[in-house]
């Protein structure tokens, strides 16, 4: 019973029914007997190749087991075909701003023949387009689709957006804290440069300081020995003139003895 359920699951059907219909194309089918392709290529036009992305990628969200994922996957198909029909529709209207005519048969028959014998945007797109463009203002018209358009852009292009967005945010950063750092380096050697700088102003002044002090030592070393010098001369002087002070008084006084001697009375 299990494999039966296994087998007739909602999964293997839609894949079965997936190739069937492709294979439709190749070989003959029922489809093809029925003309169905045929009827699928007159209504939807161009628009059968987003039919096959859309059921392709349907199946393919069946074998997502993360259910967030196939949510947003399925979402994103869903908007694919919305913008899709919508930029259909702004062609046309843009086909029609150059058309005179405001006749709704004119129109009309303009819009069939733009819209199917030259691009093939299908009976349905061409059926709707006209139901629409004949009971809606065209401000507010082209205002919905290109309001469509741009939100089914971001849905369906989100995480490209998103990597393109951290992309530019991150080369901006990168930009930046390069900037800030190559400015921080350069604050650092000028910093460093400046306290070199200093401290070279401070050793040389230190060695000013003790070449100022080492000569004013010598200097007044100099004076010490000159004033030591002229002190030892002085006393040299003086010296000498204590020894001829006393040689002159050792000369008075024998030529006072003489004199004395001279004049001793002859009795005595």
């Amino acid at each position: 019973m299990n494999k039966i359920r296994l087998l007739f699951n909602e999964r293997n059907i839609y894949i079965v029914l997936l190739l069937y219909f492709f294979s439709g194309y190749f070989y003959p089918s029922f489809l093809q007997k029925n003309n169905i392709y045929l009827y699928i290529t007159e209504y939807f036009g161009i628009y059968e190749k987003l039919l096959w992305i859309f059921f392709i990628g349907y199946g393919f969200s069946m074998f997502m087991k993360n259910p967030t994922k196939k949510i947003v996957l399925k979402i994103r198909l869903y908007f694919m075909i919305i913008s899709g029909i919508s930029v259909g529709y702004l062609y046309l209207i843009d086909s029609l701003k150059n058309f005179e005519e405001t006749s709704l048969d004119k129109i009309q028959e303009y819009i069939i023949q733009i819209g199917i014998l030259n691009i093939n945007l299908g009976y349905l797109e061409i059926y709707t387009f006209l139901k629409i463009y004949f009971n809606v203002k065209k401000d507010i018209f082209i205002g919905v689709l290109v309001a469509i358009i741009f939100i089914s852009t971001i849905i369906i292009t989100g995480k490209a957006i998103k990597g393109l967005i951290l992309l530019v945010i991150n080369y901006f950063k990168n930009i930046y804290f390069g900037f800030k750092e190559r400015k921080r380096i350069q604050e650092e050697k000028l910093r460093i440069e400046k306290q070199e700088k200093l401290e070279k102003e401070i050793y040389d002044e230190i060695c000013n300081i003790q070449k100022m002090y080492q000569e004013k030592e010598e200097q007044n070393q100099e004076e010490q020995n000159k004033e030591q010098v002229e002190v030892e001369e002085k006393a040299e002087e003086n010296l000498e003139k204590d020894d001829e002070n006393n040689d002159t008084g050792i000369e008075i006084s024998e030529e006072k003895r003489d004199i004395e001697s001279t004049w001793i009375p002859a009795g005595n």
